[in-house]
């Protein structure tokens, strides 16, 4: 998608705001292509004629809902999946963003019209027109984030500044009507500010696309109930701090120098609201009715806002695990049934006579891995990479950066392989190691194209397993057979077995049919994680009847 402006509307004098208004009321917004290329013509065309500033802005707060639509629409286009620099739709992102940055530019020249002028119109307006230029900058900052792409230079240092403008002015809690926030509809530089801080505190690059919406909304949702402080304050090491000269947003207190000129964000009537929220919710009161989202739904909407009120209410509480700077390479398997073949020296297949058929952990034509036996013997190392590569199982290398107990910050320089926020991958630490099952914790492309991952490891060596669904409603049918993985527990780490199996399976009390070196059941009992393309899952086991045992 390119959203060059329209040659034919060279006719337009982008001078008059009349014809502005006229051109804006021909946009059909149901042919994004069409309707991109006129706001595009509209914004510049008016970036450069310099109208009449009262009228300039009219035509700014009519743009508002169409550019609004428009752009929300074209940007799930890139939001499913982390996109690559090189891709088809990356200068989709460029355009979204050039868009949201005219907005910002138009609303800058309308306040430099009015004081070049010398209008008294200026000082009424200027609250609105800070909070607007805040409001387009953070929502070009927001699609690198929505992208999951690095953040390109200079974007927080240039909201800093926006900010401290806004405070200069005396103006920067000063609330304007904004149609366009959801909850409150209105905002103030102060609260459109904060917004971005909460949006990136909330770890935007490990959040599913819903999630992510509903963490934007959210952050505007919960941002009057922040305020910022002058200094460090004084809430310990846990602090969040802010250091408006630099190009980042908030860093947990640890990580900022000594004697830097920092601002604190105090989150604690947020912490308090937060948990009223939650209770609500517990007793049943719908997300809608508090303020959070007619699309949100439970038990997700819960769980996502308890997992905020950490970082949003707590501030920075520090690693669970540390990290060890460590130089390497581990190999990478985002394809299950490869893993498993990894895992086994063998393809995964059905049980006894049952029929091939394709997985369900991804759903192409690499998944068809059933119906081949290994060899008698042991294969080498090097007959079982010859065999993988026949049949298109890849390991791809990826630098380590750091390691903990529970996991990688890993970097891939070179890859094919398109990966999803909480997918099941295999982890191979080093050649003489077995395969580890791992979930992709957040994925970002950095501005060179290089892609950096954090990759939460499962406890122990896994065991693969083939697991099918037992249907009481057809005690008769016998169910194909799927790949599954037993994860054994860990008693150091308190955690007990627990069985992966394909996405959405998951329903409390549905048993399993496992086939491993004995058919057993197992009884779902709790979600543990419900991932991209798995669900892993607490159960209790119990003995298989007679005709399981029999496969009959």
């Amino acid at each position: 998608m390119n959203f060059m402006p329209v040659k034919a509307n060279s006719s337009v004098d982008y001078n008059q705001p009349a014809q502005c208004h006229a051109l804006l009321k021909r946009i059909n917004v149901t042919d994004l292509e069409e309707a991109g290329s006129l706001l595009a013509a509209l914004l510049e065309g008016m970036a450069v004629a310099s109208p009449p500033p009262h009228g300039h802005l009219q035509v700014l707060e009519e743009v508002r809902p169409t550019l609004d639509y428009v752009l929300g629409e074209v940007a799930k286009r890139y939001a499913s999946r982390p996109l690559p620099p090189s891709s088809t739709e990356d200068d989709t992102l460029r355009q979204v963003v050039r868009l949201w940055s005219l907005m910002a530019t138009n609303y800058g020249f309308v306040a430099q019209r009015y004081a070049l002028e010398g209008s008294p119109a200026l000082d009424q307006h200027r609250a609105l027109l800070l909070q607007r230029r805040l409001r387009y900058h953070v929502l070009a900052m927001t699609e690198y984030f929505r992208a999951r792409r690095e953040m390109p230079e200079n974007l927080w240092l240039d909201l800093h500044k926006l900010f401290l403008s806004a405070e200069r002015a005396g103006v920067s809690g000063t609330r304007v009507p904004d149609a366009l926030n959801e909850t409150w509809g209105a905002q103030s530089p102060l609260e459109c500010y904060v917004s971005m801080l909460l949006a990136d505190a909330a770890s935007p690059y490990s959040r599913t696309p819903r999630e992510f919406v509903w963490v934007v909304r959210w952050a505007q949702r919960f941002a009057p109930y922040c305020s910022l402080q002058d200094g460090a304050g004084s809430s310990g090491a846990n602090l969040y701090l802010l250091e408006q000269d630099s190009d980042h947003g908030l860093r947990p207190a640890v990580s900022v120098p000594a004697g830097a000129l920092v601002r604190s964000l105090d989150t604690s009537k947020l912490a308090t609201h937060i948990q009223a929220v939650v209770s609500q919710l517990k007793t049943g009161v719908s997300a809608a009715s508090l303020g959070l989202g007619d699309d949100c739904v439970q038990p997700a909407c819960a769980r996502l806002i308890v997992s905020l009120y950490r970082p949003w209410g707590l501030a920075s509480s520090g690693r669970k695990f540390s990290r060890k700077l460590i130089h390497g390479q581990v190999q990478v398997c985002s394809d299950p049934v490869a893993v498993a073949y990894f895992l086994t020296g063998k393809k995964f297949e059905q049980p006894e006579d049952h029929q091939i058929h394709y997985n369900d952990f991804t759903r192409t034509e690499a998944m068809l891995a059933l119906g081949e036996r290994a060899e008698e013997s042991d294969p080498t190392d090097e007959q079982l990479e010859a065999r993988a590569l026949a049949l298109g199982y890849v390991q791809e290398p990826w630098d380590v950066l750091d390691q903990s107990v529970a996991g990688f910050r890993l970097m891939r320089q070179q890859g094919e392989s398109r990966l999803d926020h909480r997918q099941l991958i295999g982890v191979r630490p080093s050649p003489h190691e077995h395969m580890l099952l791992a979930e992709i914790s957040w994925l970002q492309y950095q501005q060179n194209g290089n892609l950096s991952a954090g990759i939460s490891l499962m406890p122990g060596p896994p065991v693969v397993v083939s697991v099918r669904l037992i249907v009481p409603e057809r005690p008769n049918a016998r169910e194909r057979f799927r790949l599954g993985f037993m994860v054994p527990g860990v008693p150091a780490l308190k955690t007990s077995p627990s069985l992966i199996v394909p996405a959405s399976w998951y329903v409390s009390g549905r048993q399993i049919e496992v086939q491993g070196e004995s058919p057993w059941i197992a009884r779902m009992t709790h979600l543990i994680t419900r991932g991209a393309n798995f669900d892993r899952i607490s159960f209790t086991r119990e003995d298989a009847p007679a005709s399981v045992k029999t496969g009959r």
